[in-house]
Order: C-alpha cells, then structure tokens, then sequence
C-alpha cells in the first residue's frame, strides 16, 4: 500500500536499527506462550505500554488471581489495585480486558481460544476482531503469535515513535500504521519486525523519548480535563476574600429555587390582580349606569316644561278669578235692584 505520509525505505532501516532476538514475543517466563488467553492479557498489558511494566503488571496478576477466570469477573478498580493505579490509560485497559474475557466466555462458556484451531484465517480473523471490547492491537498480537495470521500490532506511541523517527510523515491512526506496516512488511519478517517494533518502543522508554512523545500526542484523560476546569473555576472565584464572605449570596439561587416554580403559584395572584381589578370595570359599569341616570335625569332639565301647565293653572285661575268678576258684575245689578227699590222705599214714604 502506497501512502504519502510514509517511507517504506526508512521503516526497513527502522527495523533493521533495532533488530531483536527475542523469540517469546516478549511474554514472561510466567507465561505458556501457547495459552491463548495468557496471551491475550499480556497483549492488554503491553498496549500503550512497555515491555518491563507489562511483565510485572502479569507476574502481580498471576500471584493474585488463582486464575483468568476470576480475573473476568473482578471489578476494573480491583484489579488497579493489584496492578497499581498509575499503570499507563488503567481505566480503557481493565474495561477493554474484562470486555473481552466476558465475551470468550459467553462463546464457549469457557476461556480458550481452542475452538479456533481447525478454522481458517479469515474465520479466525474475524471472530477474534469481532470480540466485544477488543483492541487493534491486541487483536493483531493474537493472530500473530497464535494462528500465524499476517498481522501488525500498533498502537499510539508508535505512530507518535515513528513520526518522531522520520518513518511517518505525520502521526496516524493506530488503525492505519497497522495496515501499513502489514502492507509493507512480508509474512515471514512479520515476526521478526513486531520485535523489533517492541524493542524500540521499550528503548524509547528508558531514554525519556516516549514520554515526551506520549506527553505530546496522547489526548488528554476525560478525568484531568474535568479536573481543570473545576479548577479554573476555583480560581475565578475564590482570589477575593470579600467573595468569601458572600458566599451566602451564591447561595442565593438555591433560595431562589422556589422562585422558579412561583409562575404556578403566580397564577392565583393574577387570578387575584385579575378579581381585584375586576371590580374597576364593574365600577366602569357602575358609572355608565350613573351616566344613564344621568341621561334619565334630563328630562327633569325639562321640569319647566312640567311646570308651564303650572302656569296654565293660573291662567286657568286667572280664568276663574275673570269669570267670579264677572259673577261679581252680574251681582251688581243686584245692588242696583236694591238701590232702586230703596229709593222707590223713599219715594214712598215723602
């Protein structure tokens, strides 16, 4: 395979530079290099890892653990105890490890990998890699040591190794290092080359390199970013002491909580708002009748008009007060009628 960011030429002198002759593909003494499950947890052991951390890490497990099985059902966090919890990305390495010794088991309810033997190579490949929780890495080892399938291992540090050495034009993808190198790399030198791979990864542990390359290239843990940013919020609040003391008032939107369910009990008060001004428009109510009284009060403005028979009356008085004159006018003649007859009266007696 022909890739742009890396030179098949100076991978072989790479190789060639640190060229090893370890024939146990770097398991312990401990170790039955034909137990394909002991295998499998060194693989998990060496990822992201040296050679001298991983033997230890597996002599602690084999004297601790009465065997894989219980290994499989211990806790990720017991089993960083026995190993030691600085040892290199702990968490994704136990997790990944009980993952997969969890998953062999349901397989067969059995930890081997002897159902494996009379399979072929893509059967294998493909069962292996299938695993839940497995590793590129140890996937690679596995089919490389156990079933002689033309695998590469390769893992961060070294892409970051190999970057560094001029190899690789840029870091890349585990993933991809590993399909190049078994792109470039025959199958009969596949052997010899993962050693030599691992012989380098271990040198550049003891010389200081690999750490300043994994310090460089590795992400950083999920746990130190959160425990940075709480720090970063320690710091902003904290430096004045004056703060210190209104801390109550940070406080304060926990007393505020109540505040956010308030809108439920605000409904009431607007009910309230709503009742209380409703008497306003009653009120409005109340004013347009006072203005219809108003307007029935109009008509008496118009009591004079009531009041002109009133002043019929008197002309009917007057009237009245005419017609007794003239009752009085025609009683006149009765007193003329009696002054004629008394002077008839006078006339008499002279």
């Amino acid at each position: 395979m022909k890739t742009k960011w890396a030179n098949p030429t100076k991978l072989a002198s790479f190789l060639k530079k640190h060229k090893s002759t370890e024939d146990r593909h770097g398991l312990p003494e401990s170790v039955d290099a034909e137990d394909g499950v002991a295998v499998m947890v060194h693989a998990w052991l060496l990822w992201e890892s040296n050679s001298e951390q991983a033997s230890a890490a597996m002599e602690k497990l084999l004297a601790a653990r009465v065997d894989f099985n219980e290994l499989r059902v211990s806790l990720p966090h017991e089993t960083a105890s026995v190993i030691g919890k600085r040892y290199p990305r702990i968490e994704e390495r136990l997790r990944g490890l009980r993952e997969t010794l969890h998953a062999l088991y349901l397989s067969r309810h059995h930890l081997s990998f002897d159902h494996l033997q009379d399979k072929g190579k893509r059967e294998i490949k493909a069962e292996i890699e299938g695993l839940d929780g497995m590793n590129a890495f140890v996937a690679a080892r596995l089919l490389r040591i156990l079933f002689d399938v033309h695998a590469m291992p390769a893992d961060d540090q070294i892409s970051a190794l190999l970057h560094d050495q001029g190899v690789i034009a840029e870091p890349a993808e585990p993933e991809d290092i590993a399909s190049w190198l078994a792109s470039s790399v025959k199958s009969n030198d596949a052997v010899a080359a993962m050693a030599a791979m691992q012989a380098a990864v271990d040198k550049a542990w003891q010389d200081g390199v690999m750490t300043r390359l994994v310090r460089k290239h590795r992400p950083p843990r999920v746990e130190e970013v959160v425990e940075e940013v709480v720090e970063e919020e320690i710091e902003v609040e904290s430096p004045p002491k004056p703060a210190s003391k209104k801390a109550p008032a940070k406080k304060s939107p926990a007393k505020k909580s109540p505040t956010k369910k308030s809108p439920a009990k605000k409904a009431p008060e607007k009910k309230q708002a709503a009742a209380k001004k409703s008497p306003t428009k009653k009120t409005s109510a109340k004013k347009t009748s006072a203005k219809k009284t108003s307007a029935k009060k109009t008509p008496a403005k118009k009591t004079p008009a009531k009041k002109a028979p009133a002043k019929k009356t008197s002309s009917k008085k007057a009237a009245a007060k005419k017609s007794s004159s003239k009752k009085t006018a025609k009683k006149s003649p009765s007193k003329k009628t009696g002054a004629k007859k008394a002077s008839a009266r006078k006339s008499r007696t002279g």
